[in-house]
């Protein structure tokens, strides 16, 4: 297993894709045999700690994209 570690704000956005071009078969393989875990840690600040561990032979990449949280819209009536 491989283990990536970050922080997370409320509204973040977690994402998991596979990239064209892969082996839907290996893939499955790989999940059904190690699956892939997702940790979220101790919550300070606002922050979140998380931790994703996944199958060695999986490419892990980390896209950041900040997301502003969505907002309620106020009732006219």
């Amino acid at each position: 297993m491989q283990i990536h570690v970050g922080e997370r704000r409320e509204g973040d956005v977690l994402t998991l894709r596979v990239l064209e071009g892969v082996s839907e078969s290996v893939l499955m393989a790989l999940l059904k045999a190690e699956g892939i875990e997702i940790v979220v840690g101790p919550i300070e600040g606002g922050t979140a700690r998380i931790e994703l561990r996944a199958p060695k032979p999986m490419l892990v990449l980390e896209e950041r994209r900040l997301y502003e949280p969505v907002r309620q819209i106020p009732d006219s009536s």
